[in-house]
């Protein structure tokens, strides 16, 4: 078996495998804990972000 005919069989495996509603289910369950680690890390980032650009903008108030 040549590498593309192995990639065909893997995919094939998996579709019957997403094909059994349990298995589909638990995929559900997975993908909103991807989506909330990644809202979290956003959410890291901007914080960092604001942090860095504060004492600049505590600098622009005490200007006449």
């Amino acid at each position: 078996m040549n590498d593309h005919e192995a990639w065909i069989a893997r995919n094939a495996r998996r579709r019957r495998a997403l094909a059994d509603p349990a298995v589909g289910a638990g995929v559900a369950l997975l993908e909103p804990v991807a989506s909330s680690e990644q809202a979290a890390g956003a959410a890291r980032r901007e914080l960092a972000g604001l942090q860095a650009r504060w004492p600049l903008l505590e600098e622009d108030e005490h200007e006449p």
